[in-house]
């Protein structure tokens, strides 16, 4: 399994939770969570945290390391977006979130002019 699609299933967690209506803090909670006990599973977590993907040797640790950055990551923007969904009225929380995601995806192509 690629870095991409177990991001995405983190994403499409999220807006799925989203779109039913649950509240920021509840899929936090869930977040964490998963974080929690995708950490208790794998044995050596703190060594190979900061590895990148191809260096990590095991297929569920390499599955479950990700998993956990994504989810960190995903609980921050969720932070943020609690934080300043009053500048972003005209958005649902879904928008709003995958207007996070598209963020991203530009940042990472090669088609920003600067």
């Amino acid at each position: 399994m690629t870095v991409d699609r177990i991001n995405d299933m983190v994403d499409r967690k999220v807006i799925e939770s989203l779109q039913k209506g649950l509240s920021i803090s509840e899929i936090q909670s869930d977040l964490n969570l998963r974080i929690r006990n995708y950490k208790k599973s794998i044995s050596d977590f703190d060594d190979i945290y900061n590895l990148e993907f191809s260096e990590i040797s095991g297929a569920r640790q390499r599955y479950g390391v990700t998993y956990i950055k994504q989810c960190e990551k995903r609980v921050k923007d969720l932070n943020w977006m609690l934080i300043r969904k009053s500048n972003f009225k005209r958005y649902t929380l879904p928008q709003l979130f995958k207007l996070i995601q598209f963020k991203e995806k530009l940042l990472k192509s090669e088609y920003l002019p600067f």
